[in-house]
């Protein structure tokens, strides 16, 4: 056996352990050791992955260790980080893409403006087409050109006895339920089948069959979607990823129709309500920046009062420019105009976030930390970030997104590292 079927061996035998792993510790919130056990599973998936690339005789992308190492530092800090569920959802997402850019199968050859059709690809395209790769895997380990007709048919009906051990497995929860229909129809049948499950619940630990039963059924179509995510990205040469983007960057150009002035009308009509309402506002908007609030509110009020709605603002700017930038014709007159309003309406982001910040920063000076302040704090960071880096890509004439994507990660693990420090230091009250 060479070397690369060792790998192969090894990433099966591991498929199914940590897909039950999985199940029972990571999906369910398990709050017992979660920290240590959510470390323990990003650092078996990261073995799980090489073993698995490894196994098709290549090697991973060196900055995926930058990645295994954002998504240990999410999961150490889970629990005293940020938000526990924004952090479960960053490692889900943190690990489809390193599924992808270990394997080098990014649309666009590295991070970039394709960011959600890669993730599509890894969530979906990937896994489900490849179910069955682990038995395609098992297969192929006893494969040799050397076999005789005999020793062939002698594996497949090994193989065969392996699906058919998987059916019998899988349909033991659908006789149980087929055993409880029965008995609600005949309630003569449910009394017998309920004695003869309290005579055995006599011996056997019932709830704890049935929990662990279910637990380990779950774990199958997991470890299926799993290895089968990881083994379709290693067996891709990222030929089609290629011409997937090729056809959305067609697709993209196909869709720039829209005239540059009709965006600077759009655009301009934001810039201009944004402008009044600063007029309006003003002196409510800025007293946070000398430490004054308003006679009417207090901190607490005056922090919350807007914060959600400014956050909302910002995001709709960043639509505009998303639908801007997609469907505006770069050939046709008024391009530059329209990059001016684009860029004006990003600096109002600018000062629409700068104002966020100042209401959390006097809400924190006044009461203290909690993690929700803090992710509140870096929702922000990042609207504003986004809105520079507009303004800088259409100066500069050059999409910055992998720059914004890069930014939204690193901050968002330093976050939860901050965060769980000052958790572990000065404490923090969860309200």
């Amino acid at each position: 056996m060479n070397t690369k079927n060792y790998f192969k061996v090894a990433a099966i035998l591991l498929a199914y352990p940590l897909a039950h792993f999985y199940v029972r510790e990571i999906i369910t919130f398990s709050h017992e050791n979660a920290t240590l056990k959510r470390i323990i599973f990003v650092l078996l998936f990261a073995l799980w992955n090489e073993l698995i690339i490894r196994g098709r005789g290549k090697a991973p992308h060196k900055i995926t260790y930058i990645w295994y190492g954002i998504m240990t530092a999410v999961a150490a800090t889970s629990v005293t980080g940020l938000n526990e569920e924004v952090s479960m959802l960053g490692l889900h997402l943190c690990a489809v893409y390193v599924a992808l850019l270990s394997n080098g199968i990014l649309l666009e050859g590295r991070t970039g403006s394709f960011i959600v059709s890669d993730l599509f690809n890894g969530f979906i395209l990937k896994p489900f087409p490849g179910f069955g790769n682990i038995f395609v895997d098992i297969k192929s380990l006893f494969r040799s050109r050397k076999e005789s007709s005999a020793d062939t048919a002698k594996k497949k009906g090994g193989i065969s006895a392996a699906i058919g051990f998987l059916v019998v497995i899988l349909m033991i929860p659908v006789f149980i339920i087929a055993v409880l229909l029965l008995g609600e129809i005949n309630k003569e049948f449910g009394s017998a089948v309920s004695g003869i499950l309290n005579s055995i619940a006599g011996i056997f630990n019932i709830r704890w069959i049935l929990e662990n039963m279910g637990i380990a059924f779950f774990a199958i179509p997991a470890c299926l979607y799993l290895y089968g995510m990881l083994s379709k990205c290693a067996d891709s040469d990222g030929v089609r990823e290629r011409r997937r983007c090729e056809a959305l960057t067609r697709f993209r150009t196909v869709c720039r129709k829209v005239s540059p002035l009709v965006s600077v009308f759009v655009t301009g009509c934001f810039v201009l309500l944004y402008l009044s309402f600063f007029v309006f506002e003003a002196r409510y908007l800025f007293s946070a920046f000398a430490g004054r609030l308003p006679v009417e509110f207090t901190a607490a009020e005056y922090a919350r009062r807007g914060f959600f709605e400014l956050t909302g603002i910002m995001f709709i700017n960043m639509l505009i420019f998303l639908a801007i930038s997609y469907f505006e014709n770069r050939e046709a007159i008024g391009r530059k105009l329209s990059g001016f309003m684009i860029i004006s309406l990003m600096a109002e982001s600018i000062v629409f976030s700068v104002i966020s910040f100042s209401k959390l920063a006097l809400y924190y000076s006044r009461f203290g930390y909690t993690p929700k302040r803090l992710l509140a704090i870096w929702g922000t960071l990042i609207f504003a970030a986004g809105a520079i880096l507009v303004i800088v890509s259409r100066i500069r004439r050059k999409d910055l997104s992998r720059g914004w994507i890069y930014f939204t990660v690193f901050s968002f693990a330093l976050m939860n590292i901050l965060s769980s420090i000052l958790s572990l230091t000065i404490g923090g009250i969860y309200e």
